[in-house]
């Protein structure tokens, strides 16, 4: 295991991006892009450029709940059949319930609004790194496969969460203020390219000791995802394997380290340095006593068969006035301190998973079996009995939805991309209708660009 090495942002960085990112309100709604002068102070040496760079890291895991701090994981639990509501809270029971207001605030605030906000800031770095002829080619590198990694990532959950959406690659705040939604599959091609690209500049080693800042695997694991997503089969396997053959990681075969800041399966994850994760803050009770907030909805507690570790070392349970509560328990620190944990983007479990899906598909059932047997064998299981493709590809659904739940919004998007969220979803939620896959487009959004048009049934 790694030793965690937490570095504060230093007062460098803070300056810098105090001038560099301007308050966004909306993103429809942002202040002008830097000048020239400003731009050459901040790209000026290797120093600022990276602080500028690494600043938005730190943006992203400011605040609980939001996009890539755990909103994703939260909301779309609800709105699959991970998760519901313990309590009573309208904006929760919006998304568990599958109708969502347009004009509901998380939409818009949580998601949507955060979301472009990272992908100018982004983009603001990509101008100001392509503008300066003074930074080191390795830095410059490094920095810029880093942003076309953070800006495909945002991408890559817009365009699943909301379907077509507008696709901005420049801070020209005009353009962009009136941008109509873009076709998402030409949405996939520019993650795809920016992963590409990103793979090229990005060096093999880590350019932090806790993997908080993306390196050449990085970027090939979202790849293999992806691709998977596309039905590119053979690109999938390849940057599946590319990971897995590297070498820098390892399964974890103790299930409670898995998610600890020092796990060797971890591929990329965000760091608070001085608190632990929005998702253990939000899905830990802070008594015993007290229910939590989301509780594991029985259709998945009863998916796990007896002997199967994750349900004992990912869940955990309290009984409140005769009733059971499980509630998600990944992360194990609700705390802040000590910090032990960061929020987990990508890790090695998924791409075993992402390449035995691949393989499947491809009527490797040897190579398939094997990948789903590492995952089984680590939670305690015996090998798989599926020996058919087609039998094979169900063992993956199922294996994905016990090693990944309540995790990036896995089992969502899973259900979406399978085809099968309306039998599934139909016959565990009242009142479910297809429509429901989509996420609403943000009525404040819709008012202040005109050009945005709203998803059916909304």
């Amino acid at each position: 295991m790694r030793k965690v090495k937490i570095v504060c942002l230093p007062l460098l960085a803070l300056v810098t991006l105090t001038a560099f990112f301007s308050a966004c309100k909306k993103f429809v709604d942002i202040a002008p892009p830097l000048t020239q002068a400003e731009s050459s102070t901040v790209f000026s040496s290797d120093q600022t450029a990276t602080s500028a760079a690494v600043g938005l890291y730190y943006q992203i895991t400011a605040s609980n709940l939001t996009y890539l701090n755990g909103a994703i994981t939260v909301y779309t639990g609800l709105s699959s059949d991970e998760l519901i509501d313990a309590g009573s809270n309208s904006t929760y029971d919006a998304f568990e319930n599958n109708a969502i207001p347009s004009n509901v605030s998380a939409i818009n605030s949580a998601f949507w609004s955060n979301a472009y906000k990272y992908i100018y800031q982004a983009n603001a770095v990509i101008e100001g790194l392509n503008s300066s002829a003074t930074l080191s080619k390795p830095i410059k590198d490094q920095l810029m496969g880093e942003m076309l990694f953070t800006r495909a990532l945002n991408y890559f959950y817009l365009v699943n969460l909301f379907g077509d959406v507008p696709l901005e690659t420049s801070t020209d705040y005009l353009v962009n203020s009136s941008m109509p939604r873009t076709a998402a599959s030409k949405v996939y091609d520019q993650v795809i390219n920016d992963l590409l690209t990103a793979e090229t500049l990005l060096t093999a080693s880590y350019s932090s000791s806790t993997n908080t800042r993306p390196n050449e695997m990085v970027a090939a694991a979202l790849l293999a995802r992806v691709y998977l997503y596309q039905r590119d089969w053979v690109n999938a396997e390849t940057q599946a394997s590319m990971v897995i053959n590297s070498g820098s990681y390892n399964l974890e075969t103790n299930l409670n380290n898995v998610f600890l800041a020092t796990s060797g399966e971890t591929i990329f994850q965000l760091a608070r340095p001085a608190n632990n994760t929005a998702e253990g803050l939000a899905f830990i009770p802070s008594r015993s006593s007290v229910k939590p907030t989301f509780a594991i909805r029985g259709s998945l507690l009863n998916a796990f068969i007896s002997g199967d570790n994750r349900k004992t070392s990912w869940m955990k349970g309290d009984t409140i006035n005769g009733t059971a509560y499980y509630f998600p328990y990944k992360y194990k620190q609700r705390v802040n301190n000590p910090v032990t944990e960061f929020n987990v983007v990508l890790r090695l479990a998924e791409v075993y998973l992402i390449r035995a899906e691949v393989r499947a598909e491809q009527n490797n059932t040897n190579g398939a079996q094997a990948d789903i047997n590492i995952i089984r064998n680590r939670a305690g299981l015996t090998n798989t009995t599926a020996s058919t493709s087609p039998g094979l590809l169900v063992a993956v659904a199922s294996e994905r939805q016990l090693e990944l739940f309540a995790e990036w919004g896995h089992r969502w998007l899973d259900l979406k991309r399978s085809g099968t969220i309306n039998s599934i979803l139909g016959n565990t939620k009242t009142n479910w209708q297809a429509s429901d896959a989509l996420y609403p487009i943000p009525l404040a959004q819709i008012q202040l660009n005109h050009l945005l048009t709203q998803n059916s049934g909304y």
